[in-house]
């Protein structure tokens, strides 16, 4: 083998390694991107099957069994939180979801923390939490994982309608 056809073959090795390197480095990423989209679409579901289950629930402790007429019947702004003996999974209305932290492992893939804040707010403007009480209610669920680089928030309100 001459010289120029030595230059050839190094030539050739080194456009071969860098197109193998290309391909490789577009594996990777999109292998991180479809993991990512996937982690997401769980978060998502975990977010909307808390949210799913808290609507399920009474608006308020004081609506679980009877008719509430009065904003003054519901509970205090301050107390919007599980009465004493309870014990998630086990609530009974809207706003015991108020402070609820824990850590979802029951997914092979990756572990998700959660946590969920539950407000009065105003129908006028339903991104600030309410200092007194309404009818409407909004819980909004916040998941993340340490295999996600960005955090889930999603958000519902939930009204009391009553008919006399």
């Amino acid at each position: 083998m001459n010289t120029g056809q030595m230059m050839m073959a190094i030539g050739a090795m080194l456009l071969l390694s860098t197109v193998m390197l290309r391909v490789n480095s577009n594996n990777l990423l999109n292998g991180t991107l479809r993991d990512e989209a996937q982690y997401g679409v769980l978060a998502t579901s975990i977010a909307s099957s808390l949210i799913e289950e808290a609507t399920g629930k009474a608006f308020d402790a004081k609506s679980d069994s009877n008719s509430v007429f009065s904003l003054t019947e519901l509970t205090d702004v301050g107390s919007l939180r599980p009465e004493s003996a309870e014990v998630y999974p086990d609530y009974n209305d809207f706003d015991d979801f108020n402070g609820l932290a824990l850590v979802d492992s029951s997914m092979p893939s990756a572990p998700f923390n959660v946590s969920c804040s539950v407000c009065y707010v105003n129908p006028k403007n339903i991104n600030v939490a309410s200092s007194v009480k309404t009818w409407h209610k909004k819980i909004t669920v916040v998941v993340s994982s340490p295999y996600m680089s960005d955090t889930i928030v999603t958000s519902s309100i939930f009204s009391y309608w009553t008919f006399r």
